[in-house]
């Protein structure tokens, strides 16, 4: 009897044992479930995170490329009232005026903001309006030697803290900025 006993005993130890193994296999399983699920998950979030980061760059991308048509539509404006820069101070007047009315005072404040010299400021005008002419043009329009224009050039991009072949791309970025920020409407 005594035998039957130690068997039991030992049988229940066996079942108890297996039970045991089989509840932390259970249990294993379920942990390597969640950390698989949780690994998952966390690569989950992290491509979310990059793909809203990348649409914030693409609307970011869109953003500055409505603002630069915007800006390009506002200067053909002026292209077309001022098909070609004039000789005469009394035109570049007159064409600062309406540039500054429709870009809300933008010529005003550059100028003040950055300190530059009237002629300066007229070239940063020309080159705004017409992209196209090349600087010995823009010299031909302003009397100037194209080496004096280059010397102007450098002289503007140095002063803003640009290089001199940025200079266009600074002075569109200037006006967007500052048009964002005047927190008015743009004249159209």
């Amino acid at each position: 009897m005594e035998m039957l006993a130690i068997n039991i005993s030992v049988a229940e130890i066996v079942d108890t044992l297996i039970m045991t193994l089989g509840v932390v296999i259970v249990i294993i399983v379920i942990l390597s479930y969640r950390t698989q699920y949780s690994i998952r998950l966390h690569a989950a979030h992290q491509k979310i995170d990059e793909l809203s980061e990348r649409m914030k760059e693409q609307e970011t991308a869109l953003l500055n490329q409505q603002h630069l048509y915007d800006l390009d539509k506002r200067l053909a404006n002026i292209r077309a009232q001022y098909p070609a820069p004039a000789r005469t101070w009394t035109n570049y007047y007159q064409m600062q005026q309406d540039i500054d009315y429709l870009l809300n005072g933008w010529i005003a404040a550059f100028e003040k903001r950055t300190q530059l010299a009237e002629r300066e400021i007229q070239f940063c005008t020309y080159l705004l309006v017409y992209p196209h002419l090349t600087l010995d043009e823009i010299a031909q329009h302003i009397c100037y030697s194209e080496k004096s224009i280059r010397n102007y050039k450098q002289r503007i991009a140095q002063k803003v803290g640009v290089s001199s072949a940025d200079l266009y791309q600074y002075l569109q970025k200037d006006i967007i900025a500052y048009l964002d920020n005047d927190n008015t409407n743009p004249k159209k």
